[in-house]
């Protein structure tokens, strides 16, 4: 579930804590629960974590849980951190520490911004250098929170999104559907659905559509996600934020 983030170029970073800016901001911690065919599965959280001024930390994890994970454990990490610059996020680390069962690997990815490279390192593998990774192509941490940022990110419209993702740069198209309102386990919010159409990437393995319900306010929070991928279906859903601009909530079986 932490694949189903996606990456969107030149878009602005939103501010500080009671920011009037799109998007996430510092100090906002999202919680999710996640089904597989209805069942529970897993785990997930997202965070923007404090940098120094002028940067950005991006964390988010995911684990199975139950009999899911006596089946098939999991537990995986993101990590992305860059600079804010004029033109918007510009990542220069990225980190995927991936278990499955007692085993392990952990790929990192350190960007060249001047070169236009990205240096991908993976443990028993030789380094590799990826070309072609302009200011409009991140990695998919960097790009989920840049996309909800996003200003032109209305009802009705289609973006295509470079992404990086395993040893390619893939461009993934995105189309936002009317506001409507949805019921979570947090309550009721209006929502703009944002379809993402996939191709085989390192990551998914698949090909499918992830459905992402984003807040039609500022803060655009994702408080639901549904992959359709190879005709299995996973959800995950907000149950608990800290929007970083002074409210929280936490929906009442989670507590």
């Amino acid at each position: 579930m932490v694949g189903l983030l996606v990456a969107l170029p030149g878009l602005a970073w939103a501010g500080g804590a009671g920011s009037s800016a799109l998007g996430g901001v510092v100090g906002e911690r999202l919680r999710y629960n996640i089904h597989w065919m209805g069942v529970p599965a897993g785990k997930a959280y997202m965070e923007v974590r404090p940098a120094k001024e002028g940067h950005y930390a991006l964390v988010s994890g995911v684990e199975s849980i139950g009999m899911i994970r006596m089946m098939y454990p999991v537990k995986d990490e993101l990590h992305s951190e860059g600079e804010k610059t004029p033109h918007g996020l510009s990542a220069r680390y990225y980190a995927k520490h991936q278990q499955r069962g007692d085993q392990s690997r952990l790929i990192e990815y350190r960007f060249d911004r001047e070169w236009g490279e990205a240096l991908r390192t993976q443990e028993g593998e030789e380094p590799m250098s990826i070309h072609g990774v302009t200011p409009g192509v991140h990695d998919m941490m960097t790009g989920f929170y840049a996309l909800r940022a996003c200003p032109e990110l209305t009802p009705g419209t289609e973006v295509y999104i470079p992404m990086l993702d395993g040893k390619k740069i893939y461009q993934v198209a995105a189309n936002v559907g009317m506001v409507e309102r949805l019921t979570t386990p947090l309550g009721f919010f209006d929502v703009m659905p944002l379809t993402i159409m996939i191709g085989n990437s390192d990551l998914f393995r698949v090909k499918g559509s992830i459905v992402v319900w984003l807040t039609h306010d500022e803060r655009r929070l994702p408080v639901r996600v549904e992959s359709r991928l190879d005709l299995k279906s996973i959800s995950a859903d907000l149950i608990g934020y800290d929007d970083g601009r002074g409210e929280r909530r936490e929906a009442r079986e989670s507590r």
